[in-house]
């Protein structure tokens, strides 16, 4: 039986070069063959019967489970969390600490280095815009965020124990009516925002100036 000889050169030239007429192999060809036939059957699954998901379909849906687990756990953290458990992390030092710590990477660019308001408002002051002036609205505002003020949702970024040292760390800056913006928003009765008792507040003071003044009286 006679086969086709290899090394074949043929007739024609280009430039002095020479090509030889070798066949094409046979696992190219099937290759080729399967390509095209992969194509047809992609062409009808996913553009005529549309039996398929898109890439970029995938990703949403995934992206939608992500979602929707991240707002499970903000619900179970939000419904753990109480005034109570704010004011006792705001009476650690170094929660206080830490949260002062992310406060001026994250929130001094807007607020203030102390709070005195910049582009944001001032939260040294007893009026609010958003919150009550409790820990637990500061909370609710710092997690959801202003969009339409550019803040964004602090939740979704920050840890839940980061959550509580901003928190905590801002509830210290309530009613110490650091020099800075103008005030927003309603006012806050004294006793309103501080009825916690937290370390420092104006309320704090007061209650300083009446022992001393029942000691002098006395």
């Amino acid at each position: 039986m006679s086969t086709k000889p290899t090394d074949e050169l043929l007739d024609h030239s280009y430039d002095g070069i020479r090509e030889f007429d070798n066949p094409i192999p046979a696992w190219w060809n099937w290759i080729f063959i399967g390509s095209i036939a992969f194509s047809l059957v992609y062409y009808v699954h996913y553009h005529v019967a549309g039996t398929g998901k898109s890439v970029y379909a995938a990703y949403e849906a995934d992206m939608e489970q992500h979602r929707a687990k991240l707002a499970e756990q903000a619900q179970q953290v939000a419904a753990s969390m109480s005034e109570e458990k704010l004011l006792a992390v705001m009476h650690e030092p170094a929660m206080v600490e830490a949260g002062k710590t992310k406060y001026d990477a994250t929130c001094a660019a807007c607020h203030g280095p102390k709070g005195e308001g910049l582009v944001g408002p001032n939260l040294t002051d007893p009026f609010w815009i958003h919150a009550d002036g409790t820990l637990m609205s500061i909370r609710e505002v710092v997690a959801q965020g202003v969009t339409e003020k550019g803040m964004p949702a602090w939740e979704k970024i920050l840890s839940a124990e980061e959550m509580m040292q901003v928190v905590a760390y801002l509830g210290t800056m309530r009613d110490t009516n650091v020099e800075g913006k103008a005030p927003e928003g309603d006012r806050v009765g004294p006793g309103d925002s501080k009825s916690d008792g937290a370390p420092g507040s104006s309320s704090d003071l007061d209650e300083v100036a009446d022992d001393e003044g029942e000691t002098a009286g006395s």
